[in-house]
C-alpha cells in the first residue's frame, strides 16, 4: 500500500455512536498522507477507547487518494456515570465534555479502556477551564437500580468544617447538627456524598413528625480555609401529612389477623417510622405461620388535597417452611432429653420463626449454672421447605 492522502471517511457498524465521534477516536483526516501503519494506528486508537469490542478498516484508492471506511463494532454503553466535583455545575460539566468529544454520554462500556479514556477526556476538559485536578473513578452499586455506577469525583476533596441549614423550623439546627455531626463533619465533601447523608440521617427525623415530602432543594459550600468548606443545607420541610387508607395486596393474606397485628391508625401524623413498626408486626402473623421470607413494599399515594397520605402495601409471603427436626447440644443427655420433652413445636407443623426464643425464655430459669451462652441456629433443608434448629449450649 503506497502512501496516498485520505480524500474520503466514511464509519459502518455503528449505531449509538455518530460517524464524527468514530473519526475523531482515530485521529484520520482529510489530506493526512497514510499508509497501512498509519491505518493499523488509527484502528487501534479507536479500539482503545474501550467503546468498540473489533475495529477494521478498508481502503479504496480513488483518481487522487484513499476512501477509508472504519468498521466497527460497539461495546454494549450499560455503566451509569455520576459527575461529583464540588462547586462545579454538573450539567455544564456535562455539556462541555460532550462537546469535547463525541464519544462521552453518561452510560459508559463497563470495560477499564472505557473508563480510563473517559477519565482521560474529562481531565483535559478541568484543565482548559483552569481546574488540573486529578480525577479518580470509583465504582458503585446502585442500590435502587442494581446497576453498576462509575463515580467521577477528584482525587483530593475538602474536608467539612461547619454546617448550616436553612428553611428548617419543625427541627432544630441543634436536632440536625446531632444528626449528621458523626457522619459528616470532619469528612471529605462531595455534594452526592452529602446528600446521601442527608436522606439516610436526616429524612429519617422529618418522617417520623408526618413530613413525608421533605426535600432538600439545594446543597452550597463556602471555603473554610486549610481544604475545607462550609456547607449549607436548604431544607423544604413541607406539611405534616396523615394517614388515609391502608391496602393490602398479596396471595391469600389473613389480612384480618394482619390488621389487628398492625394497628395501623388513620387519621394520625403518618410517622413513618411508627408505620414500618407496624408493617413489622403484620407480618410476624405470617411468620409465625411459616412464612420466614415474607417482604413487604409500601407505597405511598399523596391526595392532592387534605394532606393525606394513603399506603398500598405489596405482601409477598413467600414459601411456606414447616418445622422438621430439633437437635439439642451441650449439655448432658438427661437434661437435653428432658428439654426435648418440652418442646412443643412437632415435625411438619409450619415454622414458627418465634417459637425458638419463646422456648428459650421458659426453659433457661430452670437450666442456671450448666452454661455460659446459648446459639440457635435454623437449617433449611437443601431443596426443600424444611427446615431443622439446632439449640447449642456452651
Amino acid at each position: 500500500m503506497a502512501q496516498r492522502p485520505v480524500v474520503e471517511i466514511k464509519v459502518a457498524g455503528n449505531a449509538r455512536l455518530a460517524p464524527a465521534a468514530v473519526i475523531g477516536a482515530s485521529g484520520l483526516r482529510i489530506g493526512q498522507t497514510v499508509s497501512r501503519p498509519e491505518l493499523d494506528a488509527a484502528a487501534q486508537k479507536i479500539f482503545d477507547t474501550g467503546f468498540f469490542s473489533s475495529v477494521n478498516y478498508r481502503y479504496d484508492p480513488k483518481a487522487n487518494g484513499y476512501a477509508v471506511t472504519l468498521q466497527v463494532s460497539e461495546e454494549p454503553a450499560g455503566t451509569l456515570v455520576e459527575l461529583d466535583f464540588p462547586g462545579l455545575d454538573a450539567e455544564q460539566l456535562w455539556q462541555q465534555l460532550k462537546s469535547a468529544d463525541g464519544l462521552i454520554d453518561r452510560q459508559i462500556p463497563g470495560n477499564e479502556r472505557a473508563s480510563a479514556y473517559f477519565q482521560h477526556v474529562i481531565e483535559t476538559v478541568l484543565r482548559k477551564s483552569n481546574h488540573p485536578e486529578e480525577i479518580v473513578m470509583n465504582t458503585e452499586a446502585d442500590l435502587h437500580s442494581g446497576r453498576t455506577v462509575i463515580i467521577c469525583r477528584p482525587a483530593h476533596l475538602p474536608k467539612v468544617a461547619a454546617m448550616r441549614f436553612e428553611g428548617n423550623a419543625a427541627v432544630g439546627d441543634g436536632a440536625l447538627q446531632a444528626a449528621l455531626t458523626k457522619v459528616a463533619m470532619g469528612e471529605e465533601y462531595t455534594e452526592r456524598d452529602f446528600r446521601r447523608k442527608l436522606e439516610l440521617n436526616v429524612r429519617p427525623i422529618y418522617e417520623e413528625l408526618g413530613r413525608l415530602t421533605v426535600a432538600f432543594p439545594r446543597v452550597k459550600i463556602a471555603p473554610a480555609g486549610n481544604d475545607q468548606v462550609t456547607v449549607t443545607a436548604e431544607i423544604n420541610e413541607g406539611p405534616v401529612w396523615r394517614l388515609g387508607k391502608v391496602d393490602l395486596t398479596g396471595d391469600a393474606l389473613p389480612e384480618d389477623a394482619m390488621r389487628d397485628a398492625a394497628q395501623f391508625a388513620p387519621g394520625a401524623p403518618a410517622n413513618w417510622k411508627q408505620f414500618m413498626g407496624c408493617i413489622n408486626s403484620m407480618e410476624k402473623v405470617l411468620r409465625r405461620d411459616g412464612y420466614i421470607t415474607v417482604s413487604s413494599k409500601p407505597v405511598r399515594a399523596f391526595r392532592d388535597t387534605g394532606e393525606i397520605v394513603d399506603v398500598t402495601i405489596a405482601v409477598k409471603k413467600g414459601r411456606q417452611f414447616r418445622f422438621g427436626e430439633l437437635h439439642i447440644d451441650g449439655l448432658d443427655s438427661g437434661t437435653q432429653q428432658r428439654l426435648a420433652g418440652l418442646w412443643k413445636l412437632p415435625s411438619g407443623a409450619p415454622m414458627n420463626e418465634f417459637y425458638v426464643t419463646e422456648f428459650l425464655h421458659s426453659v433457661l430459669p430452670s437450666l442456671a449454672g450448666k452454661f455460659k451462652t446459648v446459639r440457635s441456629d435454623m437449617h433449611v433443608r437443601a431443596g426443600s421447605t424444611v427446615a431443622d434448629e439446632t439449640i447449642t449450649f456452651r
